[in-house]
């Protein structure tokens, strides 16, 4: 329990830290801040699971940590780069989404719901890339295609918390719809408008988004051990 809650406390206070450091750029707090973001939250992980750590999570946090690694070394024209290790991140969990769906029986409202959450975004990512295309062209090709896979990630997680409508659910929708609003703000802050408040507003809920993350592993993997013994 004590290393638990050191982990958690070592987590919280990073993030907070590292949300205040960039927002009055304090670059010597940033550059000691954010680095111990993900490895905190992984060893909360690692102290609160009942079972063997999932490698697939811990390559999910190893890209996100890849990312956040590549942000701070602040290079220029970099936002492709950015892009790869969180995109590869959103297949992984995209994984354990099919996996957990199809475990659920066949719900036509959570499918409508889910396929009108798909399509709004859609029509976000739409309207986004009219906004920069012109400016950043080389960029729509991968931003369409890191949009569907965003979108059809919260699609199902959606789906998947109206059909089963469980705490597991519940934490993998949260994940997935902070990591959503986490992306569309960075699109609007870096190819748009460039208002310093929202990337501060998607940099504060990346970092949430990693504790809802580690919350969905741990009960999943409580759920399935449970069905195991059963």
């Amino acid at each position: 329990m004590k290393t638990e809650k050191a982990a958690l406390f070592l987590y919280l206070t990073a993030s907070l830290l590292a949300v205040i450091a960039t927002m009055f750029e304090y670059e010597l707090l940033i550059l000691i801040t954010r680095p111990i973001v993900v490895p905190s939250i992984l060893f909360y992980y690692l102290s609160i699971k009942n079972s063997k750590a999932n490698p697939f999570f811990v390559s999910v946090l190893l890209l996100n940590f890849i990312g956040d690694t590549i942000i701070l070394l602040d290079l220029e024209n970099s936002t492709l780069i950015i892009m790869v290790p969180y995109f590869l991140s959103y297949l992984l969990m995209i994984k354990f989404a099919i996996s957990d769906m199809l475990k659920i029986r066949f719900n036509r409202k959570g499918f409508i719901v889910g396929g009108v959450i798909f399509g709004f975004l859609m029509y976000l990512l739409y309207v986004l890339i009219q906004l920069f295309m012109d400016t950043s062209e080389e960029l729509v090709v991968p931003v369409i295609v890191y949009g569907f896979i965003l979108a059809g990630y919260l699609c199902m997680a959606s789906y998947g918390y109206y059909s089963d409508s469980t705490m597991t659910m519940l934490f993998l929708l949260l994940t997935a719809l902070s990591g959503s609003l986490s992306d569309i703000f960075y699109v609007l802050f870096t190819l748009i408008f460039h208002f310093p408040g929202f990337y501060y507003f998607e940099f504060a809920i990346q970092l949430v988004s990693y504790f809802f993350m580690v919350k969905y592993f741990v009960l999943r993997e409580n759920r399935q051990s449970v069905l195991v013994v059963t």
